[in-house]
């Protein structure tokens, strides 16, 4: 299909942000404090060498996905595990593998690194659960938040 898949790079700034305003958009939170995104960024470009990101990039190197990971510890096992927290890809280019492509770039980063997880969570109508159930096994846990914020995350 085209779709090509490699690290999150300060150059990408522009689309990520057009992204992620796509993805608080979808998620309902389009007016997250701009302090917070711009946290987000500095995370992912650098600033914690735990949270970082992929993007996918369709057949004319326009970026057109997002995924953003979070390495950890884990009471359960030896090795690190990876929390996949955000996957986004526009709604103009869904359906082009870009979704399944990030999943598998995070899958294959974890490999390598020879972490023993990778896990993440959506909201339950979310659409890409279809994907989801094809490249992972859901499992039966809930997830409780007590906010200490001004929101849930």
């Amino acid at each position: 299909m085209g779709v090509t898949v490699r690290t999150l790079r300060a150059s990408d700034e522009s689309c990520w942000r057009e992204l992620w305003q796509g993805y608080l958009t979808f998620y309902e939170y389009p007016d997250l404090d701009p302090k917070v995104t711009d946290h987000t960024w500095s995370m992912l470009t650098g600033a914690r060498p735990d949270v970082f990101g992929f993007v996918a990039q369709d057949q004319n190197a326009n970026v057109i996905g997002l995924v953003h990971v979070v390495e950890h510890a884990n009471t359960w096992t030896d090795k690190q595990i990876c929390y996949l927290e955000d996957l986004f890809v526009d709604p103009a280019a869904r359906g082009q593998g870009a979704g399944r492509a990030l999943i598998e770039a995070v899958v294959n980063h974890a490999k390598a690194n020879d972490w023993g997880q990778v896990y993440w969570r959506t909201a339950t109508g979310n659409p890409a659960r279809k994907l989801y159930d094809q490249v992972a096994d859901k499992i039966d846990f809930v997830t409780y938040v007590r906010s200490l914020g001004d929101r849930n995350v």
